[in-house]
């Protein structure tokens, strides 16, 4: 078991991930220097640690990276700076080339590829479970499976191979976030003619997003973390001979409601309304 993780950075899911880690045992360290208030008060209450960057590659024996998609190359080059030569966990929604380039910015360190699939983990009992997938060195693996033991964290190791955890990452979004915007994309229709409750009726049972149009407007808050993620899912799909062109569109569908992030009071109506407005350019570029 690993005993002083370095946090970067205490997002929802990060904090929620560092909280479980605490109460199994591990001393969990984060560098606030540039974060927002609410990143402050994230880590304080999940009982984190702040230290100087520094510090942190210093003292850890882990590095766990938890940011958002686009962030993950500069969390990474900002590690290296500071010599980091111990376990890097990187655990980012990025596809498995993102991955390999990152490991090989860090030659001094082990790179372990991970993902993060569910919920922010806060119950132990959960409806839906957060599930922790790595891939690399079964030692390593070993290690961080053990931090996350007899906690709200199910951890799964998925062999040696780097692009594993990554590659799984990709593929769960493309069957998660795809659905859930075709699904608003088929509901923005509907309201054009009139019929959104016929169409919730309609698939009313089924097993889908459709089936619950409610939900949408919380998935609007979060469009901006999903569209660079679908970008990358896209060119995973790209770079293994498959067809990206769905995805893309999904993303830049995604685009237009980057108006609502982080918003709680978002009404179904509004977010509908803002598919309208998008501007589709299909040679955007993905990171």
């Amino acid at each position: 078991m690993t005993s002083t993780i370095g946090l970067l950075h205490p997002g929802q899911m990060g904090a929620a991930v560092a909280a479980q880690l605490r109460s199994n045992g591990c001393r969990v360290l984060w560098c606030p220097d540039g974060r927002s208030d609410t990143s402050m008060r994230r880590a304080e209450e999940a009982g984190l640690e702040p230290r100087s960057l520094a510090e942190l590659v210093e003292t850890s024996e882990v590095v766990l990276s938890l940011v958002p998609p686009a962030q993950a190359e500069a969390a990474a080059d900002a590690v290296q700076r500071e010599g980091f030569d111990g376990v890097y966990v990187e655990a980012n929604a990025i596809r498995p080339g993102r991955v390999e380039a990152i490991a090989s910015k860090l030659p001094h360190s082990q790179v372990v590829d991970a993902c993060v699939i569910g919920p922010p983990p806060v119950d132990r009992t959960p409806a839906v479970p957060t599930r922790f997938f790595a891939s690399g060195p079964e030692d390593l693996l070993s290690r961080i499976g053990d931090s996350f033991a007899d906690t709200a964290v199910e951890f799964h190791a998925l062999g040696p191979q780097v692009g594993r955890a990554s590659g799984l990452k990709m593929a769960q979004s493309t069957v998660q976030k795809g659905s859930r915007m075709l699904a608003a994309l088929g509901h923005a229709l509907a309201a054009d003619y009139g019929v959104g409750e016929a169409l919730t009726d309609s698939v009313e049972g089924w097993a889908h997003p459709a089936s619950d149009p409610a939900k949408l407007p919380a998935l609007a808050g979060r469009a901006w973390r999903w569209e660079p993620e679908m970008r990358d899912t896209a060119q995973a799909l790209d770079e293994s001979g498959l067809p990206p062109g769905a995805i893309t569109a999904i993303a830049d569908a995604l685009k237009a409601w980057e108006p609502f992030k982080d918003r709680t009071d978002i009404d179904l109506h509004d977010i509908l309304a803002a598919l309208h407005n998008l501007e589709f350019d299909s040679d955007q570029e993905t990171p």
